[in-house]
């Protein structure tokens, strides 16, 4: 009974072995080569078709984002007014450390000197 599901097994495997050699045979010899060509042709047909479409619609999109660009003086006080911004906020940052810290009933911390700033301790 055992001998029988073994041949049967080994069979089958050996079939199915031998079909797909045949078919990778087939598929390498024939099918391959006119697949292979085929691909190329279409791909070729897609640049020629395609090509020109995506080159003129690229050139169209820079040239208007160049004419959308704002001009030199726009650029130059925007750039001064950012800058100018960044100043004034580094500035009253630099005035709230420098102010005495007080206690809860506004009298300065003890054993510090009035005006003195953080980095001014020794500690």
């Amino acid at each position: 009974m055992t001998e029988l599901a073994v041949s049967i097994i080994a069979t089958a495997l050996l079939s199915s072995f031998f079909t797909l050699g045949l078919a990778q045979y087939i598929f390498n010899k024939r099918l391959k080569h006119r697949l292979e060509n085929e691909l190329s042709e279409a791909i070729a047909r897609i640049k020629a078709e395609v090509g020109p479409e995506v080159e003129a619609r690229v050139k169209k999109g820079v040239m208007e984002g160049f004419k959308s660009l704002p001009s030199r003086e726009v650029l130059r006080d925007t750039t001064r007014s950012i800058a100018k911004t960044g100043l004034d906020i580094m500035g009253d940052g630099l005035k709230m450390a420098t102010r005495p810290r007080t206690t809860t009933k506004g009298q300065p911390k003890p054993g510090r000197r009035p005006g003195a700033t953080p980095l001014d301790e020794d500690n």
